[in-house]
């Protein structure tokens, strides 16, 4: 006989649900009261009901592959940032924390999301993604380090999986044991349950695995920093850091999972733990806090979030990215160029123009044939009423590109500064 896909999955339901019944009651009365034809259901329910029982939570195996296709299909859907050797990078930094932490039997991996919020999450089964805004806005390694390892945490503790069955319960388990259990005699992950462990990890990536959870992440990563050689006292810098320095409130509370006095809690209950459970590492002298390839493998990455944030207006951090970039290389106009331009955006009058040409006539001095320079300098002096030196900077802007998109306003803009 035919079964369609609804019935059958409500067939699935019926059998779960009766053999669950009876499974945990222990009464036999209660098969004398269930409808006529539906001992079958409960002979179908019973191997479901005992896979189910005796299978309460996700195996390894299960969660390598969820982690791999809930990361696959992310992959697809969001724009990766592509830098070999600053994945490299990371990878060394997750190894050196996976070395010293809980043992699980994955292959770990870091993968950096081209993004300027502020977030990182795993999937489970060692897979870790971080925004190229949260990297950019770490100031150190060690406080690098601290992110990778809260997100190591929710991997080693099981986090994931057991997030997925807090949210779903028996409905999920019932699903793995049945559907799969129907389709090849053992339990599989059919893709209608590929899906959910998916939403719940994109909602996770936002409001977290839970405050208890967020809790544990922060003391088992501290313990991981510290075992690896990194100072810990800059592990609570890391959160303070995005609380105190940058904008954008918004994306920092998402990556910190709650609301503002339960993180200015956490950061006290770390700044406790350092000082108490690792107050003899504290001595030891050996502590790491940066590295130089820490400043090389992120510049580009610093200077990348700074255009980002700079399209989308957030100013404050875009400047503070662009004066990292500067810290880094002195050597590049890029940073001194942007600079100027919010300067010359986020102050009106003439304080603001001046600014805009002392980070402008930098940018000149590194790189006199970097155009962009020239036209933002033109508009400088203009609002300084200098139309003599407007002029000259739009003429220079260009000569050296004369087929900018920009070219023919530039030249009307030259016409009407001569006319007036």
């Amino acid at each position: 006989m035919h079964v369609s896909p609804r019935s059958s999955s409500r067939h699935v339901s019926l059998a779960l649900i009766a053999s669950l019944a009876i499974t945990m009651s222990g009464c036999e009365e209660l098969m004398k009261q269930l409808p006529a034809g539906s001992e079958r259901y409960v002979q179908m329910g019973a191997s479901v009901g005992t896979a189910v029982m005796n299978r309460p939570t996700f195996t390894e195996a299960d969660e390598e592959r969820m982690a791999q296709e809930n990361a696959a299909k992310y992959d697809q859907e969001h724009k990766l940032w592509d830098d070999p050797l600053l994945d490299a990078y990371l990878s060394d930094i997750v190894q050196r924390l996976v070395a010293v932490a809980h043992p699980r039997p994955f292959t770990y991996r870091i993968r950096v999301v081209n993004d300027a919020s502020i977030n990182a999450f795993t999937f489970g089964g060692g897979l870790l993604y971080a925004n190229a805004g949260l990297l950019a806005r770490m100031e150190n390694e060690a406080q690098l380090a601290m992110v990778l390892g809260h997100e190591i945490a929710h991997v080693t503790e099981s986090h994931v999986t057991k997030g997925i069955e807090g949210t779903y319960g028996i409905q999920v388990l019932g699903q793995l044991a049945a559907e799969g259990a129907a389709a090849s005699g053992k339990v599989t992950l059919p893709p209608a349950l590929l899906q959910k462990t998916y939403e719940y990890s994109m909602k996770a990536a936002v409001s977290g695995h839970g405050r208890a959870n967020e809790s544990e992440a922060d003391v088992i990563g501290l313990e991981y920093l510290v075992k690896a050689g990194y100072d810990p006292r800059e592990a609570p810098k890391t959160f303070e850091q995005l609380l105190k320095e940058y904008g954008d409130q918004g994306a920092v509370e998402n990556f910190f999972y709650g609301d503002h006095p339960t993180n200015k809690a956490r950061i006290e209950k770390l700044t406790a733990l350092v000082r108490s459970k690792y107050s003899a590492d504290l001595q030891s002298g050996k502590l790491l806090v940066n590295t130089e390839e820490f400043t090389q493998r992120t510049r580009e990455l610093v200077l990348n979030v700074g255009k980002l944030d700079y399209e989308r207006k957030r100013l404050k951090t875009a400047a503070a990215m662009f004066e990292r970039a500067v810290q880094a290389k002195g050597t590049d106009p890029v940073p001194h160029y942007y600079l100027g331009k919010i300067a010359l955006e986020s102050a009106s009058g003439a304080d603001g123009a001046r600014r805009a040409i002392g980070h402008l006539a930098t940018a000149i001095k590194i790189d006199d044939a970097y155009a962009p320079a020239y036209r933002e300098l033109g508009f400088a002096f203009y609002r300084l009423k200098d139309k003599a030196k407007a002029i000259e900077a739009f003429e220079l802007y260009l000569k050296l590109d004369p087929q900018a998109r920009d070219a023919d306003r530039v030249r009307k803009s030259i016409a009407d500064l001569k006319r007036g």
